[in-house]
């Protein structure tokens, strides 16, 4: 499901959307939800333009558009009446800069039985790999899930980064856990990976993406107290591609462990690329 709130960025959810819904086939829902009622014949008629243009390219799709007082409350609603797998949302003026979810936002994010893909729109999808860091976390499973169906549907690389070795602290590189996801990739997928090793935190992760066509990041662990956190605004801010956060949904995901109890809780913390707190 695509919701944008903002209609100049609904192209940049379809350019995330539509991969998505080819392989394997998925239908799409474009909603506006609207504050004017002003606004509804006009809406309503560009996302059946939309609709037309992706059935010309064979995606099939569904659209809708009314005026709520509480849209977080509708999202919610119309993700679980139509048991959706995944909601793409534009990120709201200012997400970035204060690091906090507005109301609305934060209760997609807490109620949405689905996963939740906020999309910071800095440029166009041009070419490239679709780039993750992955270091194992609850929200990075959910993340490179996403990531691995459009890097397929794209026929581009996935890669997956992951922290380089700190023998002052102890810890080993992250090439172990890289490739026990690339395997689980490969078996649910059916694609490779390209592993990437970096320094720990934004830095790291800005430099192994500049050639990216996304950038798709798992939220912090502690979102609801910490927000977006430090780090992963860096990352949003300083990328010179589109960023997509990404929170896991309540449902069992293909790509995790066989070992995970409830979607994408395996987790090997020491080997983190972002903090779970900013």
């Amino acid at each position: 499901m695509v919701v944008a709130t903002d209609p100049g960025r609904l192209d940049g959810l379809l350019a995330i959307a539509e991969p998505l819904a080819r392989r394997p086939a998925r239908e799409v829902i474009l909603v506006r939800l609207l504050r004017d009622d002003a606004e509804l014949a006009g809406s309503n008629a560009a996302l059946s333009e939309h609709r037309q243009a992706l059935a010309q390219r064979g995606v099939t799709s569904r659209v809708a558009a009314y005026t709520t007082g509480e849209p977080g409350a509708d999202v919610v609603r119309l993700a679980t009446e139509h048991d959706v797998d995944l909601t793409l949302l534009d990120a709201e003026s200012g997400l970035l800069e204060s690091g906090r979810p507005n109301q609305d936002l934060r209760t997609v994010l807490a109620r949405a039985p689905c996963d939740v893909g906020v999309l910071s729109w800095t440029g166009e999808l041009a070419a490239g790999p679709i780039v993750t860091p992955f270091g194992g976390a609850e929200h990075d499973w959910a993340a490179i899930e996403v990531a691995a169906w459009l890097a397929q549907s794209l026929e581009t690389t996935l890669r997956l980064l992951g922290t380089e070795a700190n023998p002052a602290l102890g810890r080993r590189d992250a090439s172990r856990l890289l490739a026990r996801a690339s395997l689980l990739v490969q078996q649910v997928v059916g694609i490779t990976t390209e592993p990437v090793l970096v320094r720990a935190g934004g830095a790291g992760v800005l430099e192994a993406s500049r050639d990216a066509r996304l950038l798709v990041v798992g939220l912090s662990d502690r979102w609801r107290t910490d927000g977006i956190g430090h780090t992963r605004m860096a990352v949003g801010l300083g990328a010179e591609v589109p960023a997509l956060f990404v929170r896991r949904g309540l449902r069992p995901g293909g790509v995790a462990p066989n070992e995970t109890l409830t979607r994408f809780t395996w987790t090997l913390g020491s080997e983190r690329i972002l903090p779970a707190s900013p």
